[in-house]
């Protein structure tokens, strides 16, 4: 229907005295509020998905920049809860502070999971290997140095290679170079390979090829081929956890980004008003404690309207 249909429509049903352009007005400020919805609408989708019964936490970072700055001044660290929609810890560095998949103490049965960002770094995904929980994190194709269960380079290219067109794939690897300078032996893990869309494998492809043209960079053929595939390192069990279950809880880390995008269209957390670090800080923390507050007043009413 037109505006003028809909305002009609509400009328004869008793719903809103309210003429068109009011409801146009009112659709043009309501951008944000449907973001919120479809955030819900997500996280609906995501608990019908096969994701198993344990304690979930996705872990995820966005910078924040002070007026005048071009470069990053601040780097927010969160972790969230995708059943209870909510956050459940934060830490914030400065613009060095790096992703780390161990930043936040593990708990008992927890299943940790993250982007590519996070896992570059063998070292703090070791320390959730040896800890009470399990992890799933991206990785490049080459991010880390692979190892065969002998000890022996494991070619990754080949391994994705031999899958063929088949939808998924897996190896058992070891992570690291023989000892390191702690004296830490490789640690063992299961490389979870995902075959994606052919629209999405265009997609990736295109975004890498525009990113490398971008920094006059040359693209290397393999990691063009490698796009094909989503390559996700766990500590799961292979028997609780087959490929399908690990993909379906490798996207519920879109409910933690649209959570930094509400965050940020909402509460305007990324809007620093000051260039003093403590200043910032201050913004920076009043706005979390706003959104935690909200976040408390309607995990009780789910279902209400706004």
């Amino acid at each position: 229907m037109s505006l003028r249909e809909v305002a009609a429509w509400a009328r004869m049903q008793g719903i809103a005295e309210v003429s068109d352009v009011a409801l146009l007005n009112r659709l043009r400020h309501a951008a944000d509020w449907f973001g919120v919805l479809a955030g819900q609408v997500l996280s609906n989708r995501a608990e019908a998905e096969d994701i198993g019964p344990r304690p979930l936490r996705l872990v995820d970072g966005t910078v924040l920049t002070a007026p005048g700055s071009r470069g990053v001044d601040w780097r927010l660290h969160m972790g969230y809860d995708p059943h209870g929609c909510r956050f459940t810890d934060f830490e914030l560095t400065d613009g060095r502070g790096a992703e780390r998949l161990d930043r936040f103490a593990a708990r008992a049965d927890e299943i940790r999971i993250a982007d590519r960002g996070f896992g570059s770094r063998p070292d703090s995904i070791r320390a959730l290997t040896e800890g009470p929980g399990d992890y799933l994190v991206r990785v490049h194709w080459r991010g880390l140095h692979w190892l065969d269960a002998k000890g022996g380079r494991f070619d990754v290219m080949a391994f994705l290679r031999g899958l063929g067109e088949a939808e998924s794939g897996e190896a058992r690897i070891l992570i690291g170079r023989g000892k390191d300078r702690t004296g830490q032996e490789p640690f063992a893990a299961r490389l979870v390979a995902l075959r994606l869309p052919g629209d999405k494998v265009q997609a990736a492809r295109h975004r890498i090829a525009s990113e490398n043209r971008r920094k006059s960079r040359q693209v290397q053929p393999e990691t063009l081929e490698a796009a094909a595939h989503v390559l996700l390192l766990t500590s799961l069990d292979p028997e609780d956890y087959p490929p399908a279950r690990i993909g379906a809880l490798y996207r519920l880390r879109w409910q933690l980004e649209l959570a930094f995008k509400r965050l940020k269209s909402l509460l305007n957390l990324d809007a620093l008003r000051a260039k003093d670090p403590d200043l910032a800080r201050a913004w920076i923390y009043a706005n979390l404690l706003a959104a935690f507050l909200i976040d408390n007043m309607i995990r009780p009413a789910p279902d209400s309207p706004p």
